[in-house]
């Protein structure tokens, strides 16, 4: 080997230590940089050389935003410090909205179709009185209007006289009476207007009806009224004409008073009619032409629904039938002109208790409010 290549090999060896230092002096010195940007305990191997590690910066805490101080500086709340490490910490909850209420005690989903309206703002009854009127006010059926009063927590039925200003109104439009099932003309303006009463006050209608389930119902609830719809009559025909003087005497003293329907009316101490005294022919009693009115029949009638207790009132009814009878010279007959006789009063009192039986097994007691409600006009 020649000096020259004694000298090339010495040149070579200089060069690799020279890169060699100057590899593990950038090392050196991006670990000193690292250690004091990121300080840290974990293990990262990007930083390890021969089991060496170098730590990494501890996660900073976010600071809290609080409010402003009187110099504007943000604070923290005492309040919304974190809670000590083992307790456990209480959440406020969210205010909760508004329940919607339920129905009225007087009202029934068998016999009232009922629409909620709920408004954000409360509104004026008045106003909505008025509005509700030229929407609704061609419907045939019977509708009740309601207000909830938010301080008393009930509904309270409304009129045009009505003032005050409320969230909630309820509209229940009445189903069912002796005039049969509610059409589908009345229905679907019913819930057209609803809809459009809710537009013009910015409400909401909670709940629209299904047109095919209420009408289907309606139906269903007007046929069986129809099978216990029974009014019971007694009618006393006389040869002679009775006079309408001695008549009235005769009904003022058993107890049953001349109402505005044409009709003496015998009522419970409830006020609740129980049974009526009429003209079987086609003259009205009326106070002022009573003295010279003449009529040859008169009808005691016992409507069977709308009593409740029908078996004792028939009784009564009887009892009062032949009293008349025997003060006006009259005979007491069924609507057949038969007289009454023991088998046809057994026969009338069995299908008082089949009838009123049926309609407490409907859910429909004689008597009570529903079915006054229903056997009204």
């Amino acid at each position: 080997m020649d000096t020259l290549q004694i000298a090339l090999i010495g040149i070579i060896i200089v060069v690799v230590a020279c890169i060699v230092a100057f590899n593990k002096w950038q090392e050196s010195r991006l670990r000193r940089h690292a250690s004091r940007a990121f300080p840290t305990t974990q293990r990262d191997p990007l930083f390890e050389r021969g089991g060496d590690s170098v730590p990494c910066p501890a996660p900073q805490q976010e600071p809290e935003i609080g409010r402003l101080d009187v110099d504007g500086h943000d604070r923290i709340d005492a309040d919304r410090q974190p809670p000590p490490e083992g307790t456990r910490q209480v959440y406020q909850q969210p205010p909760r909205q508004r329940v919607r209420p339920p129905l009225p005690d007087r009202l029934d989903p068998r016999i009232d179709c009922c629409i909620r309206i709920e408004a954000v703002e409360p509104i004026e009854v008045p106003h909505f009185w008025a509005a509700q009127t030229e929407v609704l006010g061609g419907i045939s059926r019977p509708l009740r209007w309601y207000a909830f009063d938010d301080r008393e927590n009930q509904w309270r039925r409304i009129s045009g006289s009505a003032v005050g200003a409320h969230h909630w109104f309820l509209a229940a439009l009445q189903l069912v009476n002796r005039e049969g099932a509610v059409s589908e003309s009345d229905f679907m303006r019913y819930t057209r207007g609803i809809q459009r009463l809710a537009d013009q006050f910015h409400s909401v209608p909670a709940g629209m009806p299904s047109r095919a389930e209420v009408l289907g119902n309606a139906r269903a609830l007007d046929h069986f009224c129809a099978e216990v719809d029974v009014q019971i009559a007694i009618n006393l025909i006389s040869v002679q004409p009775m006079m309408g003087n001695q008549i009235f005497s005769l009904a003022e003293a058993g107890g049953l008073r001349l109402e505005g329907d044409g009709a003496f009316h015998a009522r419970a101490a409830d006020g609740r009619t129980l049974y009526i005294l009429s003209n079987g022919e086609a003259a009205f009693f009326e106070r002022g032409t009573m003295s010279g009115l003449q009529t040859r029949r008169l009808s005691l009638i016992l409507d069977l629904p709308r009593v409740l207790d029908a078996a004792g009132e028939f009784e009564e009814m009887m009892r009062f039938a032949g009293h008349l009878a025997r003060k006006l010279g009259a005979n007491v007959v069924d609507d057949n002109g038969r007289p009454f006789g023991t088998e046809s009063i057994d026969a009338i009192r069995t299908r008082i208790r089949h009838y009123q039986t049926r309609m407490s097994e409907e859910g429909i007691p004689p008597g009570g409010s529903l079915a006054r409600r229903l056997f009204g006009a």
